[in-house]
């Protein structure tokens, strides 16, 4: 009986021991968890950022720019037709762009294989009619700091950004 004794105390000791080591581990987890987040560089521009400079040619042979952009503020969407978020959210995307009365500038990349049918088939079912087709991580991609597909970004007149989301529905209402 006092071996059935001595071996519980010793399991007990072992599994306190155990328990100290598992949460310090735990702790330094967090520590190191909360020095990755404040050194990781900005997923995507924050609402109240500025538009960041950038000169663009859309399929139609127009120039656009962050002057352009601020001029009259405007909707800029990111996205992909070979992207299944944004398929499923055409039809709100159609809305919002025709109330946009035409200050929308659609980006479109490919997330896969570049189609070029299906690039005008999404731009087309879109109405937009300032359209940049570019790569995955092209320069406007890179200025906005996209995170993901689709991205929608809603600039002021005075050229800071008044809503950043990846669901159209989530916008403010817009005035065209």
């Amino acid at each position: 009986m006092p071996i059935v004794v001595a071996a519980i105390a010793v399991l007990t000791g072992l599994v306190l021991l155990n328990l100290l080591l598992t949460f310090g581990v735990i702790r330094r987890l967090r520590e190191h968890s909360e020095q990755l987040a404040a050194s990781a560089p900005p997923r995507t521009l924050p609402v109240g950022a500025a538009v960041p400079e950038f000169t663009a040619t859309t399929e139609q042979g127009r120039v656009v720019s962050t002057a352009t952009l601020r001029s009259h503020g405007a909707l800029v969407a990111f996205m992909a037709p070979d992207c299944t978020a944004c398929t499923e959210q055409l039809p709100a995307v159609r809305e919002t762009i025709a109330a946009a009365n035409g200050a929308v500038l659609l980006v479109i990349t490919h997330l896969r294989t570049p189609d070029d049918a299906a690039a005008r088939e999404l731009a087309g079912s879109l109405g937009a009619t300032d359209v940049v087709r570019e790569p995955i991580d092209g320069p406007l991609q890179s200025a906005f700091q996209v995170a993901g597909f689709p991205s929608f970004y809603l600039v002021d007149p005075d050229g800071t950004l008044a809503a950043v989301t990846s669901s159209v529905g989530s916008l403010p209402q817009l005035v065209g």
